[in-house]
């Protein structure tokens, strides 16, 4: 078995900026929330749907190699942060 690997990002999502940070046997490339909004997988990779651990929010999606196997176990979470308004 491999050894998980930490992988951490961020995108902009709705004008909030989502951090994300995840530990992984396979290369991670991106995470983001799982909804139908999901950009089409480059070739060769491919999103897999993952509950965020130790939290009720929202599933995540990661995008993966195509050759990854399916995950037993991952570790991964999103949090937002809200652009700060101007006083």
């Amino acid at each position: 078995m491999a050894a998980f690997q930490p992988y951490a990002g961020a995108y902009v999502d709705a004008q909030e900026t989502c951090r994300w940070s995840c530990y992984a046997t396979c290369p991670v490339y991106e995470v983001r929330t799982f909804d139908d909004s999901l950009p089409a997988p480059p070739q060769g990779r491919k999103w897999v749907r993952k509950p965020q651990h130790g939290q009720t929010g929202p599933q995540v999606a990661l995008l993966v190699d195509l050759v990854a196997p399916d995950f037993s176990q991952m570790l991964a979470q999103i949090s937002r942060r809200t652009a700060a308004v101007d006083a």
